[in-house]
């Protein structure tokens, strides 16, 4: 027996739970109160779960944290120095008005062929005006960098150790897209210190427990990665929702389109399982505006849930989108859909009475008693989620995903099923089912979801690799393979070598080979032509270990 153990902290709550994956039990679980003290919160929810299995029964220990998300959001970023090698018909105006922004000469083609050097003067000069502001740290994105690493290569060298951290754009993916690559490496760098100190933080205290577990953070895309090697921390950016996607996974085996919807006291958050798999955004997360390369599952976060205002407007009842904090019931400054469950008797919390006044002027103004403005209140917040979840499921098969072989030949998905998830999930069935016309779901242990898809989350990695066989150029840039081939290179040598590194990586990162399923899901292959003549051939591939469950949790664990 062995108790993996997942801590999610959300908007308005922290959930801590253990869970034994080889039965899929859940041994024990918490919820505790969210501060802006993130890390607080974290520890609380951490030894209210210590307190209730052994500590030397812990195997893993999975943070997922909003963190990140809050920094983004609210541009509490340190500000990086920043070198861009765009080249020819490429405009950097996505960040150039960055303050420190340096655009210099070096450019590859989409070989990795250089057509325009380096400067080292310029790059030194540039070093050392970073270096007199006082700036720590440092990212730099050349253009076509997964494919020639070369220019970044030289910026590192100019710069050796005098920055706290340089974050090189190669190192973080080897998919096209400049732009993305580029607002990645200004994310890492940005939020580098920051996640660090947390990393080190959570480290201290949880070894200070007498746990001596692995230590692992949620990432965007459902996916575990060691705490210790995940140098990103833009990485763990949405990871809230994907801990929803991922419990919801745990918590229903589905064959099918089913929708899974989590409650939460600021937003809803909107995804889709299709036959229990989740779908992968196909360029990347966008993070507050800032469009990244970091793989993210498809969801669709809306500001409305159970501690939503609720207020009137021009004589029209409307639920959000803001958050002024708690019910009225307990203790909050104005009236929530939670407060119209208490005073309808479906939720047992707070005084009722606290809930009355607050919903005494809406009434007024309404011409409805108490109780039927309550009512409206939350048919109105089931229909703004029917809404978007509409809406969600028209984007789904109106733009690119991957993963789902469906989805890529022109299937349109319909959802037949909706899984609830979150707090007083239950409570809200009747007018969520009514809103979507499709039969809810709410599985035992909703209200810790979050936390359950942390702990049961495996690894998830991807690579990218190219081989150029006219040049004689291989490149996997997530694993820091770059070399020489023969022209006989074929895709078939690319694919078995890619899946030899992508397996080499999972095992770095913790990964045992039982369940590890390894996949393919891009390729491409075309003849170099030069001079009239083919001079070689060029290969492409995707490959990945996709987001995945460690068990299914069993209704009466």
């Amino acid at each position: 027996m062995g108790y993996y153990i997942g801590i999610d902290v959300g908007g308005t709550h922290t959930d801590g739970v253990a869970v034994d994956v080889s039965t899929g039990r859940v041994a024990a679980k918490v919820k505790v109160e969210t501060s802006l003290d993130l890390y607080a919160c974290s520890m609380a929810a951490l030894e209210g779960i210590l307190d209730k299995i052994p500590t030397d029964e812990v195997k893993r220990v999975l943070f997922s944290t909003t963190l990140v998300t809050n920094a983004v959001a609210t541009g509490t970023l340190e500000p990086p120095g920043l070198i861009l090698m765009a080249g020819p018909g490429m405009n950097p105006s996505f960040l150039t008005d960055t303050p420190d922004c340096h655009l210099i000469s070096g450019a590859m083609d989409h070989r990795g062929r250089e057509i325009v050097p380096v400067d080292k003067g310029e790059i030194s000069r540039i070093v050392d005006n970073f270096l007199l502001k006082g700036i720590a740290v440092v990212a730099v994105a050349g253009k076509f960098s997964g494919r020639n690493p070369s220019h970044e290569l030289a910026v590192k060298e100019i710069a050796g150790d005098r920055f706290d951290y340089l974050s090189l754009s190669h190192n973080l993916s080897g998919a096209l897209n400049f732009p993305r690559r580029a607002i990645t490496a200004y994310l890492s760098a940005a939020l580098w210190r920051r996640h660090s100190n947390f990393i080190s933080a959570i480290t201290r205290a949880v070894r200070g427990h007498g746990v001596e577990a692995p230590l692992y953070l949620l990432q965007a895309d459902g996916g575990a990665a060691l705490a210790e090697s995940l140098e990103n921390g833009a990485e763990t950016a949405l990871s809230g929702p994907a801990a929803s996607i991922m419990g919801a996974d745990a918590m229903r085996s589905f064959e099918g389109e089913l929708l899974t919807l989590d409650i939460g006291g600021t937003t809803t958050d909107i995804a889709m399982l299709i036959n229990g798999v989740p779908l992968l955004e196909q360029q990347g997360a966008t993070i507050s505006g800032y469009k990244t390369q970091i793989r993210s599952l498809y969801n669709r976060s809306i500001p409305v849930g159970g501690d939503s205002e609720v207020s009137v407007n021009a004589g029209e009842l409307s639920v959000g989108p803001k958050r002024r904090g708690k019910a009225a019931a307990l203790g909050g400054p104005a009236p929530t859909p939670t407060d119209a469950l208490i005073i309808l008797g479906r939720y047992d919390k707070g005084d009722v009475n606290l809930s009355r006044e607050a919903f005494e002027p809406i009434s007024r103004e309404l011409s409805l008693t108490i109780e039927e403005v309550s009512e409206r209140v939350l048919l109105k917040l089931a229909e703004a989620i029917a809404r978007e979840a509409d809406n969600f499921v028209n984007e789904v098969n109106s733009r690119p995903v991957y993963t789902i072989r469906e989805l890529l030949h022109g299937h349109k998905v319909a959802p037949t099923h909706a899984l609830l998830v979150g707090g007083p999930a239950r409570l809200f069935v009747p007018y969520v089912e009514e809103a979507l016309g499709i039969p809810v779901e709410v599985p035992r242990h909703s209200d810790v979801a979050n936390a359950i898809g942390a702990a049961v989350s495996r690894v998830s990695l991807e690579v990218n690799a190219t081989a150029d066989t006219s040049k004689g150029d291989l490149s996997i840039p997530e694993a820091g393979v770059y070399r020489k081939v023969k022209s006989s290179y074929s895709m078939g040598n690319l694919q078995k070598e890619t899946l030899k590194e992508l397996e080499t990586l999972a095992r770095a990162h913790g990964v045992t080979m039982k369940g590890y399923q390894p996949e393919v899901v891009e390729s491409e292959s075309f003849n170099i032509i030069e001079g009239y003549a083919r001079t070689g051939s060029f290969h492409r591939i995707r490959a990945q270990v996709r987001p995945s469950i460690l068990c299914k949790i069993k209704e009466s664990g």
